[in-house]
């Protein structure tokens, strides 16, 4: 029995069959991977299903968002339709393109540091055409920042916007200058380096880039992002922020410096203009990015926390 099968009943997979306009449903697919939604996968176009009412203002965004990304010709899917049919699904549907490709996710795992510099250079160069769409063009339904999740874990997970409340860089800061063993007069230079950075003018941003959501092509390079839920207007760098990305990435961590510059400076080039330096990137990121001392009660968070501090010893070494 197919995903499919478990999912649709038979009168919804009639529906869905009518919807596809195919004489059956063979080499039709259905994953359950996101945390959202479900994905029928045909073989030119996705559909959207999403698993609850609670989900459905985000696939809202996404539909008013894939319209203006084809018309900046920023490398998403394209929003092919939406479908309103209560015998088929209890939501509305969300039809778009689909991909010749896979994620970062299926190729992560084999990837040499080579690899991943040379991804993070392809995104950066994506995201700074996707930053550079006036604002006054974005939709009014996504020219907000984006609202906190509905599901009471997501709810609870951390955001770039989150570090912007006043004062809690800092407090991350003296905390991580003691356990690095620095006096706490470099905070003060650090906060001075990274204010750049904190003031950047707010763009239309993806918000949840992960390995899941980067597709990368025949060629490795990078083609496209999906997954467009939480597109909204709000700071450039939460479109930076390994936070929101699953494990593979951290196996990295000892290469931040390395891989950050080529990110930011891909992005930089690519986007123009007066931004900050990507030393000052890197040490707001790795400030925020630290694991807290109350939250050490694995192995690997202890050691992340190790490796944050050792980026932190070298970045501050150079700013």
């Amino acid at each position: 029995m197919s995903a499919l099968d478990v999912v649709l009943t038979p009168p919804q997979r009639e529906r869905l069959r009518v919807h596809l306009g195919v004489p059956e449903l063979s080499g039709i697919e259905l994953t359950g991977e996101g945390w959202h939604r479900f994905a029928v996968l045909a073989p030119d176009r996705v559909l959207l299903l999403p698993r609850s009412h609670r989900w459905v203002p985000g696939l809202d965004r996404e539909a008013a968002a894939l319209p203006l990304l084809a018309a900046y010709d920023i490398p998403a899917p394209r929003l092919l339709g939406r479908i309103t049919d209560d015998e088929f699904w209890p939501y509305p549907v969300t039809v778009i393109s689909r991909y010749a490709a896979r994620s970062w996710a299926a190729y992560e795992n084999s990837a040499d540091l080579v690899a991943v510099q040379r991804m993070l250079t392809g995104l950066g160069q994506v995201i700074a055409d996707c930053h550079s769409i006036p604002v006054s063009q974005v939709p009014e339904s996504i020219a907000a920042p984006t609202p906190h999740s509905p599901d009471p874990f997501e709810a609870e997970l951390r955001h770039f916007v989150d570090y912007l409340e006043p004062g809690r860089v800092e407090k991350i800061s003296y905390a991580l200058a003691e356990a690095a063993g620095l006096p706490g007069t470099r905070v003060d230079r650090w906060l001075e380096v990274i204010r750049p950075c904190l003031d950047l003018a707010p763009t239309l941003t993806h918000r949840d880039l992960n390995e899941g959501q980067i597709m990368i092509g025949a060629d490795q390079q990078v083609i496209g992002l999906i997954d467009w839920e939480s597109a909204g207007v709000q700071h450039p760098l939460s479109d930076f922020d390994f936070g929101e990305w699953g494990f593979g990435i951290f196996a990295w961590e000892a290469e931040f410096s390395t891989l950050r510059r080529a990110f930011w400076d891909s992005y930089a080039r690519a986007r123009g203009g007066d931004l900050p330096d990507w030393r000052a990137v890197h040490l707001l990121m790795t400030i925020i990015g630290a694991p807290p001392p109350e939250g050490l009660a694995t192995a690997w968070t202890r050691r992340r926390r190790q490796l944050t501090v050792a980026n932190l010893r070298q970045v501050d070494g150079l700013v």
